[in-house]
């Protein structure tokens, strides 16, 4: 396996979440991804905050 098929393999990362936790995966802008834990089903989600204006 050379290094480019090294570089795009997928590999999962796993952080366990107790029920309602929420780990914040990303910001872009004014934007956050996230993943929350709602009664044991892992969901990821994305929020943007509102601009003044």
């Amino acid at each position: 396996m050379n290094n480019e098929e090294k570089y795009n393999q997928v590999e999962p990362v796993y952080e366990k979440l107790a029920s309602g936790e929420v780990l914040i995966i990303s910001k872009e802008g004014n934007c956050l991804t996230y993943a929350a834990n709602e009664n044991g089903e892992v969901v990821l989600k994305k929020a943007c905050l509102l601009e003044d204006g």
